[in-house]
């Protein structure tokens, strides 16, 4: 690291939020590039743990390195305020739970000097809870390294060869190529980088990519985009594809733009197939459908060029299918008739999951006369009963629950699963008033209503236990993340 240089080569802004235990390792990686003039802005991000304080201590032992302190609203929002102080040629974004590669900056900052590139890219590595070290990504392809090209034709050759990141911390990015097309992080959202790094790519003069293993991308649990909170993640994403499909029609398929509009159209449709598929999963009828673009599709599709236009129809098809079960799920009786059935003043049964999403095998008619049994989790603080399949509760969980005083909680595990250890710990068995192991089965002895003639003789006639307060996933995470 060169002192006392007016000028400086790349800002480097780190976005903090509850990271005491990696910050550490991310600013000592970044203060550890050669030959480059820096400076690191740390973002604060109103965090609740000593992230701060230790910020606040590299800020005041190193010039070049900023504290700032703000309200917490998201990533982007520090990554905006970043960017309001920057003062460097290039500007890098780095999570504060990652680090980067010794003198790897140096490294991506002298190519992109040597490009004179808006936007230059290196390669990203994993690192795995378990110390693993590996890259899942598609690496760019030799014949596209060290190469300038435009933003647009860039962008087309990196979709071609599967080679395409939208990861932010994946480039550096000029400051006054920036400036010139206002670039700003949509605030409130998750996916932010979806909708940024496609806009930059198409908008850039010149960029180029070096074949540089530089990032090391960690991945842990209560990371932000690790969370399942599907209901923040869907209006994240059609907030995005709006956003996309505006910027899209800056441009017209029948001219020299047409190839890029179309692979535009499959980040789009991509982006689409996986806010549906987390409306099927989501089993909450209170989420309301946003407004969306799904069918220009058939408005545009027959012009686009071929092999983005069959990539786009596969995409297509599964955000329609997982469409199709959200509505045909809203429509069923476990869900429809709910509401009506509530004000009757029957007891209600919440199945919260069920194994591998398989659907309630028990007909309507069978259920009890003064019981209602529903998958509608909207009714997660109205259920007088709720059964959590316990193998698939931290792919289901939207957020932490915790257990009201009436409440009955019933868990539910195959006999066949015995890859679960952590199911028959004290700590997580206490959590519960009654376990089940029975599969479903299509008759009146459906283990769903040998459960509510159970409940009905153990609970109705004395009260249940009055366990309150309870951090489900909290628990679920500590004692499944052993195994």
């Amino acid at each position: 690291m060169i002192k006392g240089k007016n000028k400086i080569d790349v800002s480097v802004i780190i976005p903090v939020y509850n990271v005491e235990d990696y910050l550490s390792v991310c600013v000592d990686s970044v203060m550890r590039q050669k030959g480059l003039s820096l400076e690191i802005i740390l973002i604060n991000d109103g965090s609740t743990d000593s992230s701060g304080l230790i910020a606040d201590q590299y800020a005041n032992r190193y010039s070049w390195i900023r504290t700032i302190h703000k309200k917490n609203g998201g990533a982007s929002s520090a990554r905006n305020a970043g960017l309001d102080l920057a003062q460097g040629e290039y500007i890098a974004f780095i999570d504060s739970d990652d680090w980067v590669k010794e003198d790897s900056l140096t490294e991506l900052y002298s190519e992109a000097i040597k490009h004179q590139a808006d936007m230059i890219s290196g390669n990203i590595l994993t690192y795995h809870l378990d110390g693993r070290i590996d890259n899942l990504y598609n690496r760019v392809p030799k014949e596209i390294c060290n190469r300038p090209f435009s933003g647009k034709e860039g962008f087309i050759l990196l979709n071609k060869s599967k080679a395409y990141l939208p990861m932010v911390f994946n480039y550096l990015f000029k400051r006054s190529f920036l400036e010139n097309i206002g670039a700003r992080f949509e605030e409130g959202i998750m996916h932010e980088d979806e909708l940024w790094t496609p806009v930059a790519l198409c908008q850039a003069e010149t960029i180029a990519n070096v074949d540089l293993d530089f990032y090391y991308y960690r991945q842990r649990e209560g990371s932000v985009m690790g969370s399942s909170n599907r209901n923040k993640r869907l209006d994240s994403l059609f907030r995005v594809t709006d956003r996309l499909i505006e910027f899209a029609g800056r441009f017209d398929f029948s001219g020299e733009d047409g190839e890029m509009k179309s692979w535009l159209y499959v980040i789009i449709y991509r982006l689409y197939s996986w806010a549906f598929l987390f409306l099927s999963q989501s089993k909450d009828s209170s989420n309301i459908v946003p407004a969306h673009h799904l069918d220009c599709f058939w408005r545009d599709c027959r012009e686009m060029t071929p092999e983005p236009q069959k990539i786009c129809n596969n995409y297509f098809k599964k955000a329609e299918e997982n469409l199709k079960k959200y509505t045909d799920w809203r429509r069923s009786e476990w869900v429809a008739s709910v509401a009506s059935q509530i004000k009757t003043g029957k007891k209600l049964m919440l199945i919260y999951n069920t194994p591998q999403g398989e659907v309630i095998s028990l007909e309507f008619d069978d259920v009890p006369a003064d019981w209602i049994i529903t998958t509608d989790r909207r009714y997660i603080f109205q259920a007088d009963v709720v059964v959590f399949h316990l193998p698939d509760m931290q792919q289901n969980m939207e957020s932490d629950l915790h257990k009201l005083k009436e409440q009955i909680w019933v868990a539910w595990c195959l006999k066949s699963e015995k890859n679960h250890p952590f199911i028959k710990s004290p700590e997580v068995r206490v959590m519960f008033d009654l376990w089940m192991s029975s599969k479903q089965v299509k008759n009146k002895d459906h283990p769903f209503v040998r459960l509510c003639r159970e409940i009905d003789h153990k609970f109705f006639l004395q009260p249940p236990r009055k366990l309150s307060d309870i951090p489900l996933l909290d628990k679920l995470r500590q004692h499944a993340v052993t195994e």
